[in-house]
């Protein structure tokens, strides 16, 4: 098992950074689209409804940076390379999964419809749309990329010492 210096294995900081990573990525998409809303459709919008999908999003990115967790820590310009793809790659896959956890609550109650599955699609949109026309929220996205990957690297490292 890979660890870092607190003990994390390499997993459980992808894993924990995806997460984060997932979650701020839907609140910034979520924040853009009601901002957009009039007063009585925000009123009307349910909060329990928001607060699962943000729950949702982190479920996703936990489990897509579990998944990816090798493309992480690894050193040289090849390395920071393959953290930005698996960055990539894991918040699409984020989306992907954490609208399939979102929607799962309302599939077990209506049954599944062609419809469902083009909300779950549409999971892979959440990354794309957030960052569209938000270098603020690209540079955050890049730098918690960057700090995961330096995280990761150290951890395999130790490992590497010990």
């Amino acid at each position: 098992m890979q660890t870092g210096k607190a003990g994390l294995p390499l997993r459980t900081i992808t894993t924990v950074m995806m997460a984060l990573t997932g979650a701020s990525l839907f609140i910034a998409f979520m924040l853009e689209d009601l901002s957009g809303l009039a007063p009585d459709q925000s009123a009307a919008l349910s909060r329990m409804l928001v607060l699962r999908y943000i729950l949702a999003m982190a479920i996703g990115g936990a489990l897509a940076g579990w998944l990816l967790a090798g493309l992480f820590g690894r050193r040289g310009l090849r390395g920071w390379f393959l953290a930005l793809l698996g960055g990539i790659v894991t918040a699409l896959i984020a989306g992907l999964l954490g609208s399939a956890v979102g929607l799962l609550p309302d599939l077990l109650a209506d049954g599944f419809s062609m419809g469902d599955l083009i909300a779950v699609a549409f999971g892979l949109l959440v990354f794309p749309l957030a960052l569209a026309g938000q270098p603020l929220l690209l540079a955050l996205w890049l730098i918690l990329i960057g700090l995961t990957h330096l995280w990761a690297r150290r951890a395999r490292d130790l490992r590497r010492l010990s």
